[in-house]
C-alpha cells in the first residue's frame, strides 16, 4: 500500500474492502468522485450489518467482533436501548476504520414494540478529505439492516 506523503493511505484504497476490490478490480479505477462517497458510504452500509449481525466469539482472530444477542436482557427497556447505542458505537468504533466521530441515537419505533430502530451518524475518512453519513438501522427479528 502506497501513503499519499501524509501518511494517510490513498484514497483508493480506503473506499471499498478487500474482497469487494477483488470482486471487481476495474471499478475502483473508473470512479468519480461523487460514485466514489456513495460506493463508500454503501461498502459501509454492507460491512455494518455483517459486523452488528456477528457475535462475541465467532471469530478466531477477533473474539470480541459483533455485538451480545440483548433479546436475554433482563433490564429495563430504556436501559437496553442505551445499551445497545453504547455496543453499536463501540463496536462501529473499533471494527470499522473508515468511520470516525460516531454517534448513535434511538429513533421511535412505529408502534412496533419488537423492533429497535437507530441512526448512526459518523465522518466518513476518504483520504484528507471527510465526509457526515447517516445510517438508519432496525433491530427486527434478532437482524440488523440498513434502511436507507
Amino acid at each position: 500500500m502506497t501513503t499519499d506523503g501524509s501518511g494517510l493511505l490513498g484514497s483508493e484504497f480506503l473506499g471499498s474492502r478487500l474482497f469487494e476490490r477483488l470482486a471487481e478490480p476495474r471499478q475502483s479505477a473508473l470512479r468519480k468522485d461523487a460514485d466514489g462517497v456513495t460506493e463508500v458510504v454503501e461498502s459501509i452500509k454492507r460491512h455494518l450489518v455483517e459486523l452488528l449481525n456477528s457475535h462475541p466469539g465467532n471469530s478466531a482472530c477477533a473474539p470480541d467482533l459483533g455485538l451480545l444477542d440483548f433479546n436475554d436482557a433482563t433490564i429495563g427497556v430504556l436501559d437496553l436501548e442505551r445499551n445497545i447505542q453504547q455496543a453499536i458505537c463501540q463496536c462501529i468504533e473499533r471494527y470499522e476504520p473508515r468511520v470516525k466521530r460516531v454517534d448513535v441515537a434511538s429513533l421511535p419505533n412505529h408502534g412496533d414494540p419488537l423492533q429497535l430502530r437507530f441512526q448512526v451518524h459518523a465522518t466518513v475518512a476518504l483520504g484528507r478529505e471527510n465526509t457526515q453519513a447517516t445510517i438508519d438501522l432496525l433491530l427486527n427479528n434478532k437482524r440488523y439492516q440498513c434502511l436507507n
